[in-house]
């Protein structure tokens, strides 16, 4: 129970951890740290976690919580780098407008 507990409180504590760097722009660190924290996941459920279900399913909804709000921030993130790709490639063509001109 104790290495299952350890685990589900592992998996926790890179969740709040990648919420802060999320919050940060830290998108490199979080890409490596979800995908250790995935591979957390999968290895504290390949059988049935020695846990308190409810200590279990209280654990399981703050991750998806999180996850909710981590999606947000990428999506606000991927449409904020469109948004500055589009203006590059407008001040591209301009300048190169400029330049033949």
């Amino acid at each position: 129970m104790a290495n299952d507990s350890a685990r589900l409180q592992s998996i926790l504590d890179d969740t709040s951890t990648l919420m802060n760097l999320a919050e940060a722009g830290e998108w490199d660190a979080v890409v490596a740290l979800h995908k250790s924290r995935e591979e957390e996941i999968q290895t504290l459920f390949k059988g049935t976690p020695d846990i308190d279900p409810d200590v279990l399913a209280e654990g399981i909804v703050y991750v998806l919580n999180k996850n909710k709000v981590l999606t947000q921030y990428s999506h606000s993130q991927r449409d904020s780098l469109r948004m500055e790709m589009s203006k590059a490639g407008h001040a591209h063509k301009a300048i190169g407008e400029y330049l033949t001109s």
